[in-house]
């Protein structure tokens, strides 16, 4: 499985059958050059114009954007309901952290997860991570100090970040300054071969 990150929260897993899923794509609002992928299937944690611009995406992918259980591309797919804050969605509503096995790895999209996992399905989809792809910008999401937390709590093998600011999303959230001095996070190349040398610790991926 190779992973590459195209911005934001918006990921694209090239599975070793040659299938590609891609999570949360973004509108070109968000500041990042214009998305444009192909891909078999998408995730989308909520519906959030940062978060669902299928537009983006072509090959008529199959598009997943409720909780739920699928078999697809070869992968199975954990979709569990969470919050998008910490006041139960008063704020900003609903979000889906999804759980992702495949070519014997398990990853987590955790989307614009507002809050600490508390329920027994939330936690499951969070034990025994190889990879967990985690906000960390704070203000819409949960904040650098929570993300750090829920890697210390569950420990996966590798926490890259996501959803933070830099030279090209401006959002009123977080750069990735303080998670890296938190948690000794290094730079990783824009695309990682997983199968073949899964990083470890936490990470920050090149863009």
């Amino acid at each position: 499985m190779k992973l590459k990150w195209l911005g934001h929260s918006c990921f694209q897993l090239t599975l070793d059958n040659g299938k590609v899923l891609v999570t949360d794509p973004y509108d070109d609002s968000v500041g990042y050059p214009p998305l444009r992928v192909r891909a078999d299937a998408v995730l989308s944690s909520h519906g959030h114009f940062d978060h669902n611009y299928f537009d983006a995406v072509s090959g008529d992918p199959i598009i997943v954007n409720t909780p739920g259980a699928w078999e697809i591309l070869g992968a199975k797919i954990a979709g569990v309901p969470s919050f998008h804050d910490d006041a139960g969605g008063g704020k900003r509503g609903e979000n889906i952290i999804y759980a992702i096995e495949a070519d014997g790895l398990r990853l987590a999209h955790l989307g614009d997860l507002g809050h600490f996992p508390g329920t027994d399905a939330q936690r499951a989809a969070l034990t025994g991570l190889d990879v967990m792809l985690i906000p960390i910008g704070g203000f819409f999401t949960i904040d650098t100090p929570t993300a750090v937390q829920i890697i210390d709590t569950f420990k996966p093998r590798c926490a890259i970040a996501m959803h933070f600011a830099n030279r090209y999303c401006h959002f009123t959230i977080s750069d990735e300054s303080e998670f890296a001095r938190l948690t000794g996070a290094r730079t990783l190349p824009n695309e990682v071969d997983l199968t073949k040398a899964l990083p470890t610790g936490c990470a920050v991926m090149a863009i």
